[in-house]
């Protein structure tokens, strides 16, 4: 096969793949994923269903390779990340990602989302963080470093779905400084002394 047949074979690909991503978030916005049919995915995106089976078996494939993929995306970036918080820096690169899957997003913080996955996400840096903070905060036992860790991480998840759900309202940059200011010094620079 020429090359150029294998790029626009492989655009072919990337387009139906894409389509039927499209077609299936837009429906798990409206209905729980058990309510979506592949005839229903197909007809949104254009697609064939002989095609749809081509790539996944079922809707529940569809999804799972979906979020597999933003998944993957963010444990490339926090893997690198050694430091006991996540760097402004770091926390951009989270957010710029998850603003590019905004489609995802929406769904995994709407009425129909998908929990589990935001616990995935939060369980890639737990070790990670629990071993670094073990070094640095020596006095504090494994029962209280683990509710920091959920304190942590389940204030940064409130951040992002506040974010989600206000239509990504500011910048990744934006928010990645004031997620860094809150997680790292948490509302004491706010409180009026007096």
């Amino acid at each position: 096969m020429s090359q150029t047949l294998k790029k626009k074979e492989n655009r072919r690909v990337r387009y139906t793949r894409l389509a039927l991503r499209e077609s299936l978030l837009a429906q798990m916005e409206k209905q729980p994923l058990n309510k979506i049919t592949v005839t229903r995915v197909c007809e949104t995106a254009d697609v064939n269903r002989s095609t749809f089976y081509l790539y996944y078996k079922d809707v529940y494939d569809l999804m799972d390779s979906i979020q597999q993929e933003l998944y993957e995306e963010l444990d490339a970036l926090v893997v690198k990340n050694s430091t006991i918080l996540p760097s402004s820096d770091l926390l951009r690169r989270i957010y710029e990602v998850i603003y590019k899957n905004r489609d995802l997003a929406r769904v995994v913080f709407g009425k129909y989302g998908d929990k589990e996955l935001m616990k995935r996400i939060t369980n890639i840096y737990r070790d990670q963080s629990i071993k670094e903070w073990k070094k640095l905060l020596q006095p504090l036992d494994a029962a209280t470093l683990d509710y920091l860790y959920t304190f942590y991480t389940y204030t940064h998840i409130g951040v992002i779905e506040h974010w989600v759900t206000r239509n990504f309202h500011e910048t990744p940059e934006q928010l990645a400084q004031l997620t860094n200011r809150l997680l790292t010094y948490g509302i004491s620079p706010y409180i009026s002394k007096g």
